[in-house]
């Protein structure tokens, strides 16, 4: 709060200061107080720019560390028996015909791992 004060009294300034120095409305065309215009519009651009153009706040650096390793459990692993059933499986003859027939297809053991 205090920079923004001073800034607008330090604008205030400068303008009270330049009153002197702008010309009338009669003499702006030939008046030669290039210099008393260029200073007030220097002050003026230096004061006032920071107020209004944005300034950039950078985020602090990010340190990223890998992450944790991930250990998966070791494997649970068992037997089951799939008991043999009768099933239906097609028979193709040489001229085009299906036929089903049925057969045994015997039990297996087989391992399962999780």
């Amino acid at each position: 709060m205090k920079k923004v004060a001073a800034v607008v009294i330090v604008a205030l300034v400068l303008a009270v200061a330049a009153i002197p120095a702008l010309p009338a409305p009669a003499e702006a065309r030939g008046g030669g107080n290039f210099w008393a215009g260029f200073a007030v519009g220097t002050a003026t651009g230096l004061v006032f720019s920071p107020l209004f153009y944005p300034r950039y706040h950078y985020p602090p650096p990010a340190y990223y560390y890998p992450p944790p390793a991930y250990v998966a459990p070791a494997p649970y692993c068992y037997q089951t028996y799939s008991p043999g059933y009768w099933g239906a499986v097609p028979v193709y003859d040489g001229y085009g015909y299906t036929t089903y027939q049925y057969h045994y297809v015997p039990g297996r053991y087989q391992t399962v791992c999780r």
